[in-house]
């Protein structure tokens, strides 16, 4: 217990020791360890469950108005020739610098040549030449053929300037069915025709800001038998302006000047047309209108023809109602004559022109993007028709006629297939059913119905097959001047070659025509020559297949 007593006081005398010790009279310090950084508690946040919409799945309905592009075939009705050979030269045809030459059946040699100079795009200068000849079984059944001719085009700022000079040499002979003839010199029955030809003009490269186009044009030809001389001159003025995009005005003035001396004349004739075209033009989304007049002066006399065209897109705007009424004058010179016939008979004394009216209807367009088509019905008038007639003596050559009105309802139809650039075909077909005749019996020497075909293959890079059809029913022609008529067989050319590229810049081609071996007449009394075959070489320079 004792113990216990004294542990007791002496913890009392301790305490009493540390509270005497204590000073507060002295400064106290605070010592801080750490700088102070308030936090902000952590917030509530409201967490979104996003669910994705579902996919749409439907189809939309998509509408294209693609415009129907117009159909401008290079397909035109069979020359008529003597002979029934068609100069091939389809194939790579974008081989500016090439010679090509051959030899076929009927003693046929043939020969062409084209270069280009120039930088292909400013200026180019191009230089064609070629030469066919044939000689059939007959006596005299001979036929030759030469052309020469030089392009130039040069682009000046933004006008173009073009200009062309030419000739051609042409010899036919008397070699129908004529048994006067026999005993008469080769050189009697020769018909040779000459024609130097210049042509000038220039256009606009692009249309200003005004929407003015323009493009005169001069053609001039100087056309002679080695007897006979005829000079032709043409100047032609097309000026159109647009107001905007669906609004325009055509004015096209042209002035057709022929002067000839018959052999032995002492004086020379004119034949003289001129006309002035003025037409408002309408391009919209619903039509296409061309209304217009053409005043025309044909050798003093005066004709107000029309001019009236329009293209009507359906609404589905998969095909375009087409639809005209317009008229013009043909001159029937000494040149175009012997160009359709080259048998006529003698010089003309005197010329005369056609005038020509057509109204018709039809409908144009396009199926899955590669099929183009255009058919049309319509009435077809001819003023002053030239006719063709075997002459009483000798009956091998041909008297012009002068048909007053010849009416004919027209049918014609065009279609074209093409498949990239592997494979097109085209045909058109031209029906008429003469309806009204005025001065003869039938239309002499006119065709009632033609068709022309044309196809190109090329199966792999380096070959091109090529195929070429021409038919018509034949035409009626007078057998004697007593008025007998006869109708000359209808007639069915087929014609096929090929040309296969050996190397780049070395080919061979050949070419076989009239593959059924038709004689047939084009023009009574002058048979056409049967299956004919050519061949040969082809050989490029400075170009790339």
């Amino acid at each position: 217990m004792r113990y216990k007593i004294n542990i007791l006081v002496l913890g009392f005398v301790g305490l009493a020791f540390a509270a005497s010790a204590q000073d507060t009279t002295k400064k106290q310090r605070v010592e801080i360890t750490s700088a102070f950084k308030p936090v902000l508690k952590n917030a509530v946040k409201i967490n979104f469950n996003a669910t994705p919409p579902a996919p749409d799945e439907t189809r939309p309905n998509l509408n294209y108005n693609i415009p129907i592009q117009n159909l401008y075939f290079n397909l035109q009705p069979v020359a008529l020739k003597p002979m029934a050979l068609q100069i091939d030269s389809s194939g790579f045809a974008h081989n500016s610098n090439y010679v090509k030459a051959g030899y076929g059946n009927f003693n046929t040699p043939v020969a062409e040549a084209g270069f280009t100079i120039g930088d292909g795009k400013n200026t180019n200068f191009n230089l064609f030449a070629s030469h066919l000849s044939q000689k059939g079984d007959l006596r005299l059944q001979k036929f030759s053929n030469t052309s020469i001719n030089a392009h130039l085009n040069t682009l000046t700022g933004k006008v173009e300037v073009y200009g062309k000079a030419g000739y051609q040499q042409q010899t036919f002979y008397q070699y129908g069915l004529d048994t006067s003839t026999r005993n008469k010199s080769d050189d009697s029955l020769k018909k040779p025709y000459q024609t130097y030809t210049i042509r000038a003009g220039f256009r606009n490269a692009f249309v200003n800001r005004y929407g003015l186009t323009y493009n005169p044009d001069l053609n001039i030809n100087v056309f002679n038998d080695s007897r006979a001389s005829e000079t032709n001159a043409a100047l032609d003025v097309p000026v159109e302006i647009r107001v905007g995009n669906n609004f325009g005005a055509l004015i096209r003035a042209n002035a057709d000047l022929t002067t000839f001396t018959p052999t032995g004349a002492s004086s020379s004739y004119t034949n003289n047309v001129f006309f002035i075209n003025p037409a408002l033009i309408l391009k919209t989304s619903l039509l296409r209108l061309r209304a217009g007049i053409r005043p025309t002066w044909d050798n003093g006399t005066f004709h107000v023809l029309p001019d009236v065209l329009l293209d009507y897109p359906t609404k589905d705007g998969k095909a375009i109602i087409i639809a005209g009424w317009t008229a013009h004058v043909r001159k029937n010179t000494y040149q175009f004559l012997a160009s359709q016939n080259p048998w006529i008979n003698q010089q003309p004394l005197s010329q005369f022109n056609t005038r020509i009216t057509e109204a018709y209807a039809g409908v144009k367009g396009s199926l899955a993007n590669s099929f183009n088509y255009r058919i049309q019905g319509g009435f077809t008038e001819f003023l002053n028709l030239p006719l063709f007639v075997n002459s009483q003596k000798p009956i091998s050559l041909f008297t012009v006629r002068r048909e007053g009105k010849l009416q004919a309802i027209h049918i014609q139809s065009e279609l074209g297939f093409v498949l990239q650039d592997k494979f097109n075909a085209s045909a058109k077909l031209d029906v008429y059913n003469f309806i009204n005749q005025k001065t003869e019996n039938s239309a002499w020497h006119v065709l009632p119905m033609q068709l022309t075909a044309a196809m190109r293959w090329q199966p792999v890079k380096k070959i091109m097959v090529k195929g070429d059809l021409f038919t018509w029913q034949g035409a009626p022609y007078l057998i004697n001047n007593s008025g007998t008529e006869g109708r000359l067989p209808a007639v069915f050319d087929l014609n096929a070659g090929i040309e296969f590229h050996v190397t780049k810049n070395v080919a061979v081609w050949t070419q076989f025509n009239n593959i059924l071996n038709n004689t047939y007449q084009r023009w009574n009394n002058y048979p056409q020559l049967g299956f004919q075959f050519l061949g040969g070489i082809r050989l490029t320079f400075d170009q790339n297949l």
